[in-house]
């Protein structure tokens, strides 16, 4: 039953409220109604209309429950309001299973970004390490300056010493010596960081003086990054690295083996050395040129400080023997270049026979040795045996065997090469019929018959 309506069959009375809302009201017109209305009255059934007199209310009492609009728009705005909030749950479900979704993706986005990252990572670390593994393998192969080499050793042997022989062969060498004082120096090899594997091989005492061998490593020194530096800057740095690396042996092999051999040549001459013979050998990637030469210490140090110099010097030593002859400020050495040059088939011995004039050095104190007698044991041998002006014939007055190399011509002379195997010495001589003053070589049935300064030698081909 809504307000107003069937009012003409409900019981009605005319009182004055004084309460200020509805319910209290109500309550008021039910207190009063107790008084005059014979029946129980719940406020439920009471029906409040008000007239045109303040506070004046007429009051109808229904069988029935009265249902106000108000409570009708107030039950209709609650159903409303829930509907909202379920609405508002409905879309944040829905929102947050959207959200769910899109963090599972974004989640899927970050997973996969850091999955390229750290691939990215480990290909760079890849990189890095065969970076580092060229490096180290070309700077194995790659050759050092050999000067800075015969520093080292210079360093480790006392003044008093002498140097007999000197042989260097990439980072490793042999120096065979004589001093007073060898353990010492074997001490100062064995303290040096330059050095490592050091060996005192052999060992003669003579007049109080010892001649020793020493064998070891030079300590070779790779350049690496700092390690503070990034991943990125380790690659570059090793890029710039192996990119001079591979520069240099293109501009070795740009080279003319001619260009090469002049500019050799030409320090040589420059530094007062002059080569006995040149000669070619080697493969078809790297020609290697070996130069027989006759010098002072000074001349020969000069000239293998000299040939290197520069941070971009293209000159490679592969090997070098400095033999300490008896006579005075007389070195025989032989260096072999590895020139980096495609060696031709039509290359061939070159040799050029020149003497000059020989200079004294710093260093040269160490390779002094002081000079022996021109007339040996078995020169005069050789000659109370009537045998000066013939080819020698007796092996007892042959000094040892030398081993041929070959025959080549200079101004129009013929000269046999010969070498000394045990020295490593080389020697060039004029090839002539029948014994001559100086040195000469001579033909005979097993081959030649060679004497040197006064001694006799079997050449051996």
């Amino acid at each position: 039953m809504t307000e107003h309506n069937h009012l003409a069959d409900c019981p009605k009375f005319t009182l004055i409220l004084k309460s200020h809302t509805r319910k209290k009201r109500l309550l008021e017109a039910k207190t009063e109604l107790m008084d005059m209305y014979p029946f129980e009255v719940c406020e439920r059934n009471i029906l409040l209309v008000k007239t045109k007199l303040k506070g004046q209310y007429d009051i109808y009492i229904s069988r029935d429950e009265i249902l106000y609009e108000k409570n009708v728009k107030k039950a209709i705005l609650i159903i409303l309001i829930c509907c909202v909030i379920a609405g508002i749950l409905v879309l944040t479900i829905q929102r947050a299973a959207v959200k769910k979704i899109e963090d599972a993706e974004q989640l899927k986005k970050i997973e996969k970004i850091k999955l390229e990252e750290e691939q990215a990572r480990k290909a760079k670390l890849e990189k890095l390490e065969k970076l580092q593994a060229e490096y180290s393998k070309n700077k194995q192969s790659e050759y050092e300056k050999v000067y800075p080499y015969i520093e080292r050793i210079y360093s480790a042997v006392t003044s008093k010493a002498t140097i007999e022989n000197v042989y260097i062969e990439g980072n490793t060498f042999t120096v065979e010596l004589t001093a007073k004082d060898t353990a010492g120096i074997l001490s100062n090899f064995e303290q040096g960081s330059a050095f490592c594997s050091i060996k005192m091989n052999r060992t003669k005492i003579k007049d109080g003086k010892e001649t020793v061998t020493y064998t070891g490593e030079f300590a070779k020194s790779i350049k690496a990054p700092d390690e503070k530096l990034s991943v990125e800057e380790k690659i570059d740095f090793y890029s710039a690295e192996i990119s001079r690396m591979n520069r240099r042996t293109k501009d070795k092999q740009s080279k003319r083996l001619s260009e090469y051999i002049k500019n050799i040549r030409n320090v040589l001459h420059k530094n007062n050395c002059h080569e006995q013979y040149i000669q070619l050998r080697g493969n078809a990637d790297s020609a290697e040129v070996e130069f027989y030469i006759l010098s002072s210490s000074k001349n020969i140090l000069t000239f293998i400080n000299a040939i290197q110099s520069g941070q971009e010097n293209l000159t490679d030593i592969k090997s070098l023997r400095i033999y300490n002859t008896p006579e005075n400020n007389r070195i025989q050495t032989t260096v072999c270049f590895d020139t980096g040059i495609e060696l031709k088939k039509d290359d061939s011995m070159i040799a050029e026979y020149a003497d000059k004039k020989i200079e004294v050095s710093e260093i040269d104190r160490i390779f002094y040795k002081s000079p022996v007698p021109k007339t040996s044991s078995v020169q005069h041998a050789a000659r109370t045996s009537g045998l000066q002006n013939t080819v020698p014939r007796k092996v007892s007055i042959l000094h040892r065997n030398l081993a041929y190399i070959g025959i080549t011509k200079s101004n129009g002379v013929t000269l046999v090469l010969a070498k000394d195997e045990d020295m490593g010495s080389i020697y060039k001589f004029v090839l002539t019929d029948s014994e001559t003053g100086g040195d000469y070589c001579i033909r005979t049935e097993k081959g030649f018959s060679a004497k040197l300064r006064g001694e006799y030698y079997e050449v051996n081909r």
